[in-house]
């Protein structure tokens, strides 16, 4: 192998370990200026992430050729014949990385991959250490925790990237001001449909852009911070229970003790003294 190149095997797993189950490395490597690289592989089981860290390159997908740049990746799904390679002007440093799982439909859900793969444009670089780590780890030796090391750094990397590129645009906008908007409101009542038409769109989309994004509703995402917000009063200050929950827009005391004990699972009297004598005792 040439000395610019390598090739990583992660050790085999007998495939009853649950963790594997959601994100499995099976190969892993990297090419510096591969220069003349051109690489047509058969369509297999495995999803395949391609970050160039320097340079440009290329990779088909759906029978486009598309152009990636340096801090740019490509994520080439399973089921299809990956083909990529290096630009003849401007040779990329590619590091790569096969892998299987769970995740992999999770990835084609909340990135809404329909055919055989996507360029990920946007913050990728960041989260070139977690990856280089995947390639560290495997070169130390073929055993389970290895593996297991690999495959959570990997697993990290593909929610952050995942995060960076479920919406940008004028969709990315509208989740953030629409998040600013709710950090903002939180002392008082706020509704979807005031939320919305401050960022000007309809509720509908928000509540499909902000849940792809977050994971939960606007009001759901509200209520969250709410209840952080009730937690750092209780322990941080001596503010009697109703009133924080009057600060926080609660309708009474009743239905903030009902929220809190659904979110902490106790009141907030019990919650403020356990923690405290928590404290207390550390």
């Amino acid at each position: 192998m040439e000395q610019n190149a390598r090739v990583l095997v992660a050790p085999a797993s007998d495939g009853d370990i649950p963790f594997l189950q959601n994100v499995e490395v099976r190969l892993a490597g990297y090419f510096d200026r591969a220069a003349g690289q051109y690489m047509e592989q058969p369509a297999g089981d495995s999803c395949l992430l391609l970050f160039c860290t320097a340079g440009q390159g290329f990779a088909e997908i759906d029978g486009k050729v598309m152009l990636v740049s340096s801090g740019e990746a490509v994520l080439l799904m399973p089921g299809s014949v990956h083909v990529y390679g290096a630009s003849a002007e401007h040779p990329w440093s590619l590091l790569w990385i096969s892998f299987a799982g769970k995740m992999v439909d999770f990835l084609r859900e909340k990135l809404e991959i329909e055919g055989n793969g996507m360029i990920l444009r946007q913050n990728i670089r960041e989260n070139l250490p977690l990856l280089e780590q995947v390639l560290t780890v495997l070169a130390e030796g073929q055993d389970l925790m290895r593996l297991l090391e690999a495959s959570a750094s990997l697993q990290l990397a593909l929610c952050r990237i995942v995060s960076a590129n479920l919406c940008y645009g004028a969709q990315r906008q509208h989740v953030e001001r629409a998040k600013r908007y709710l950090l903002e409101h939180i002392e008082r009542e706020t509704s979807l449909e005031e939320l919305s038409a401050a960022i000007g769109v309809s509720k509908f989309y928000l509540i499909r852009i902000f849940k792809a994004h977050f994971g939960t509703s606007p009001m759901e995402y509200l209520r969250g911070v709410r209840m952080q917000r009730a937690c750092d009063l209780l322990l941080e200050t001596n503010l009697p229970v109703k009133e924080i929950g009057k600060q926080l827009s609660y309708s009474s005391s009743y239905h903030f003790a009902q929220c809190f004990r659904q979110y902490a699972g106790c009141n907030p009297s019990v919650f403020r003294r356990s923690m405290r004598a928590g404290k207390d005792q550390s």
